[in-house]
């Protein structure tokens, strides 16, 4: 299995060196439409923005680690911090895949170098992917809330009708389909690294209920949605630089509601998908094409490509000294 796994390693990492020069060459290339659009002149004028922002996206993986442990701890494993978190780090080599999926060969790193049985990192991952989601729908939800009298449906309405059609749904499995829904949710297979969990035994791990304990569950749902914030205020600092007036609610809700959608077409890292939203919603926030094409390709930079660049170092050194000394 390690010679398939580190040959899918070398796979993906070869993608991700490619598709960076790519994408760069492409950003460059739409950057230049319009009078003002120009990815270099306003990565001069943005400098210190950027450089901030690149401060404040780093606290927020820093945060994500912190995260990250708080659920691995959950399921009773503590693995050595110092050589965990280059391992942690290693796996953002591999985000501009689709669906970040390319992550889960952290799961193949606890377990060649700490022993961590392959269904709890699985599961750890997940739930990680879970409160992103959650976080991201918690500013969706707030900006809709905010924005209610623009939009078409009043939010207050529509929030009435939501909750109403959510306890006609709960109504009905909890007395007919519950059993039929529970059982179908239980059977589903995954296949990760030629092995097949079934959601059943990965409800039934031990100390998965640990994850479930209120105190964990605020703990990372504030990590998750602080974490976002900073994406979104490093966001709003380049918008806010060039004279546009917005909001941070809508400057995060632009950016984490394009990453999701992006993430869902399940294109490599959400690339073309997530540009072309964001610019897209920009345009209805009056921010001019020329303008909203090159602000785009920063924040990717700042974001996707900063981290990728970090975990592909990571994967250098860990390569060279964590793994080979694993074997």
């Amino acid at each position: 299995m390690n010679n398939l796994i580190n040959k899918k390693i070398n796979s993906s990492l070869r993608s991700s060196i490619f598709l960076f020069p790519l994408t760069l060459f492409i950003y460059l290339f739409l950057s230049d439409f319009g009078n003002f659009g120009n990815l270099f002149f306003l990565t001069k004028k943005l400098f210190y923005e950027i450089t901030f922002g690149l401060f404040l996206i780093s606290i927020g993986y820093l945060m994500r680690y912190y995260r990250w442990r708080i659920i691995i701890n959950s399921f009773g494993f503590y693995p050595s911090a110092n050589t965990e978190s280059k391992l942690w780090l290693a796996s953002y080599a591999f985000t501009a895949t689709p669906g970040k999926i390319g992550e889960l060969v952290r799961c193949f790193f606890l377990k060649k170098v700490f022993n961590v049985p392959l269904n709890y990192s699985f599961i750890a991952i997940i739930i990680e992917r879970l409160f992103d989601l959650i976080a991201v729908l918690i500013y969706l939800f707030c900006f809709l809330l905010n924005n209610e009298k623009t939009l078409i449906l009043p939010t207050g309405k529509s929030l009435i009708f939501g909750i109403i059609i959510f306890m006609l749904l709960i109504f009905l499995l909890r007395f007919k389909y519950y059993r039929k829904l529970i059982n179908y949710v239980d059977n589903i297979k995954f296949n990760f690294l030629n092995k097949f969990f079934k959601f059943r035994d990965l409800r039934r791990l031990n100390n998965f209920n640990n994850i479930l304990k209120i105190n964990i569950l605020l703990k990372i749902t504030f990590l998750s949605i602080i974490s976002w914030g900073l994406e979104g205020i490093s966001f709003l600092l380049l918008l806010n630089k060039l004279n546009f007036d917005i909001s941070f609610l809508e400057s995060t809700f632009i950016h984490t509601t394009a990453g999701l959608i992006g993430a869902l077409t399940m294109l490599p890292g959400g690339l073309g998908s997530t540009e072309a939203i964001t610019v897209y919603i920009l345009k209805f926030q009056s921010i001019p094409i020329d303008y909203g094409i090159p602000i785009t390709s920063i924040i990717r930079l700042m974001t996707l490509w900063y981290i990728s660049f970090l975990g592909i170092i990571s994967l250098f050194f860990i390569q060279k000294e964590v793994l080979k000394d694993a074997q």
